[in-house]
């Protein structure tokens, strides 16, 4: 083999190298700047819900309109709100737990516990 098709192999190598390195930057910067889209679609979107409290447009029933989320980050609440709202679903957990554990027991003729006995 000559001298000269050493320097075409490595003249085409080192091309080669730098295509595929030119590929993955380009394939990279795409990534960025999709996930760059999508911190600043929620970033809009933590804004819209920042200004709104659980309390308001709220139903009898407790859900906002129809239109809108009811969700609002804890960290734009206050305390004494996330204690409340976590204290009442804890209540209904345990409540629905308490009415499965009783059907359960009752459809299976098993005798109920005095704990899941409502309290006179």
């Amino acid at each position: 083999m000559p001298w000269w098709s050493w320097i075409v192999i490595w003249v085409a190598l080192l091309a080669l190298t730098a295509l595929f390195i030119l590929f993955l930057g380009f394939r990279v910067f795409r990534g960025a700047m999709s996930t760059l889209r999508e911190f600043e679609g929620a970033a809009d979107r933590l804004q819209v819900n920042s200004g709104r409290t659980m309390t308001d447009n709220d139903d009898k029933d407790g859900h906002g309109d129809a239109g809108e989320s009811a969700f609002l980050p804890a960290v734009f609440s206050t305390p004494e709100a996330v204690r409340t709202a976590n204290a009442l679903g804890r209540t209904g957990r345990v409540g629905r737990r308490r009415a499965t554990r009783v059907r359960l027991r009752a459809e299976r003729n098993q005798p109920q516990l005095l704990r899941d006995m409502p309290h006179l």
